[in-house]
């Protein structure tokens, strides 16, 4: 697995984050991380990667058609982590840039590139699990914490210098571990969804029942 891996957080004006990582051999070399001011430059920054592995996003990339458009995915996410779960939202009442922006994203990745893996993220839950309980809350003293903590998980030149690119940065992970067949659950499979892309997966690194 030679390549490289896209990590998108999309948010408003100024407030993109994406986060590019090498991967040589199944092995993480160097991350990236910037900031972006919207979709276009987005875009154009992912149409200058190499060969693309993957993309994990920070955004819906498929649709529920029950009661506020709740999803299996997102009812098992709040079942079983009570202590975040004010961060798994319905998705009717998400921000229009989650919705609109990271949608309009996924969508010409995949009109460029059918057959790419993608990945849902979702940074809060994933830091959860993942450090054994603690918050995610990037400001203050806890920048230099979860920062350092994602060299550990990423690589050491890894450097967000805000929430944005770290949230992105860390959407990298899932997509690596699903690749390296680390990771298989997929809180996708099973359940009635609309899938205006075609096929992506929400990669978890347990089982959730």
């Amino acid at each position: 697995m030679t390549g490289t891996v896209v990590g998108y957080d999309p948010g408003g004006n100024g407030k993109h984050g994406l986060a590019w990582a090498t991967v040589r051999d199944g092995r993480i070399d160097s991350v990236t991380t910037k900031t972006l001011g919207n979709v276009e430059e987005v875009l154009a920054s992912i149409r200058k990667i190499g060969t693309l592995l993957g993309l994990g996003i920070d955004t819906l990339t498929c649709w529920g058609t029950g009661d506020g458009g709740w999803r299996p995915a997102d009812r098992r996410l709040r079942r079983n982590y009570d202590a975040v779960k004010r961060s798994v939202i319905a998705p009717n009442s998400l921000a229009g840039s989650m919705i609109v922006s990271g949608m309009a994203v996924l969508l010409a990745v995949r009109r460029a590139l059918p057959g790419v893996f993608v990945t849902e993220t979702h940074p809060k839950v994933l830091y959860y699990e993942l450090s054994g309980g603690q918050h995610h809350d990037y400001r203050g003293p806890n920048i230099s914490v979860m920062n350092k903590w994602l060299r550990g998980e990423l690589a050491d030149d890894v450097a967000p210098r805000d929430d944005h690119q770290w949230d992105a940065a860390i959407s990298i992970l899932p997509v690596v571990r699903w690749r390296d067949k680390t990771w298989q659950n997929d809180l996708h499979a099973g359940g009635r969804l609309v899938q205006p892309c075609g096929g992506t997966a929400y990669v978890w690194p347990i089982e959730l029942p």
